[in-house]
């Protein structure tokens, strides 16, 4: 990574047992309506063990960072959507928003709200680093 370069991640979540291919047809989608390069993937602790996050990273050649619970909670306030069922689940109005939001820390920002597909949501943080 390039000192004064923006990092951008992208917070995954999915119902259990999403497909590797779901994972990576998601990211790409993201990844080309936002006109952005992932340096990493990022997800909730209750998400740790999906096999399908697990190998879309492999296959990218990118890491898949499980975010530490008290971070995960600490970025719940900033995202900008609310899903009662990720609340329920996760502790978090939106899980993936703040999977990206905790993997970059309290400096980062969305870039957009969620985009959901299928059994995938998606959420692009920066942190906010000038490029």
């Amino acid at each position: 990574m390039d000192v004064g370069k923006a990092v951008i991640v992208a917070g995954i979540g999915c119902r259990k047992d999403t497909t590797v291919e779901a994972v990576l047809t998601a990211l790409q989608d993201a990844s080309r309506k936002h006109g952005v390069k992932f340096d990493f993937i990022a997800t909730a602790p209750i998400k740790a063990q999906e096999p399908g996050l697990l190998e879309a990273a492999t296959r990218l050649n990118i890491a898949l960072v499980v975010v530490a619970q008290a971070d995960f909670e600490s970025a719940a306030h900033r995202t900008m959507t609310r899903s009662e069922t990720s609340l329920k689940h996760s502790g978090s109005p939106c899980l993936c928003e703040a999977s990206a939001l905790a993997a970059l820390g309290p400096g980062s920002t969305l870039i957009a709200p969620r985009m959901v597909m299928g059994d995938i949501t998606v959420a692009i943080a920066t942190s906010g680093d000038d490029e």
